[in-house]
């Protein structure tokens, strides 16, 4: 049986997935020894990505599930926050190590507005706690991967949120893309909130397994790597869902 991972910055969105049976505040797995990579996927599900753009981002997602928990490298380090936004943000998936995340959840729902303000805090706020368990553990770590995917500008106060989280990525610290997704976005907007390199990227129509895919190989590039060559890495060729560069 798999607990409910419904954690929620406010009452006003309630997506019921069961999807992880991992509690937030489980004790860390001391006994794997891999370095971990955290992995956020902050995804709009407001009332724009209604019909086949949530059908075709809940295949996505449940494929990423899938292919990184049976990628023998990948599998033991990455470990999966999923933020999902509308008239709020949800935790619907806390960190948990991709091998103990039910790829069977119920599907992500669309309605209400682009609260992505919310999701940029509470990926910020999870993202300091999680690296100071692995510190506490002693464990080594890569540095994260946030993955902000939309089909619109944010509804709330985004900015200075949005800024502390470019700010990691323009430190280094952090793995940042942003993917605009159908053509609602403003594109000054997403370079206001991303930085300027490699900037907001445009998902080739509704690409989303194929980018899931992309990201499952990239993932397990860098997991192969030593924490210390990471920045070295070169990643897969991102030519069959990017719409906005041609290589990553």
């Amino acid at each position: 049986m798999f607990a409910n991972a419904f954690f929620s910055t406010t009452n006003n969105t309630k997506q019921e997935n069961t999807m992880t049976n991992s509690s937030r505040f489980n004790d860390f797995d001391t006994s794997n020894p891999a370095p971990r990579c955290p992995v956020v996927l902050l995804l709009d599900v407001s009332g724009s990505m209604d019909g086949a753009p949530i059908s075709e981002l809940n295949a996505g997602l449940r494929q990423f599930i899938h292919e990184t928990a049976h990628d023998e490298v990948a599998s033991m380090s990455v470990e999966l926050e999923v933020i999902t936004f509308s008239d709020g943000a949800d935790a619907v998936i806390p960190f948990t190590p991709i091998l103990n995340i039910n790829e069977n959840f119920s599907p992500l729902t669309a309605d209400g507005m682009t609260s992505m303000g919310a999701a940029l805090t509470l990926a910020y706020d999870h993202l300091q706690a999680r690296r100071k368990v692995y510190r506490q553990n002693g464990i080594a770590s890569y540095k994260p991967w946030v993955i902000l995917m939309t089909d619109g500008d944010p509804n709330d106060i985004w900015q200075e949120p949005a800024q502390k989280m470019k700010a990691l990525a323009e430190n280094r610290r952090i793995t940042y893309l942003g993917i605009e997704i159908g053509d609602r976005c403003d594109h000054g907007t997403m370079c206001s909130i991303l930085p300027s390199d490699p900037g907001p990227v445009k998902l080739k129509g509704l690409h989303f397994r194929q980018f899931f895919r992309w990201l499952t190989d990239s993932l397990n590039t860098v997991s192969t790597s030593s924490v210390a060559q990471e920045d070295r890495v070169v990643l897969p060729n991102a030519d069959a869902w990017d719409d906005g560069l041609d290589s990553m």
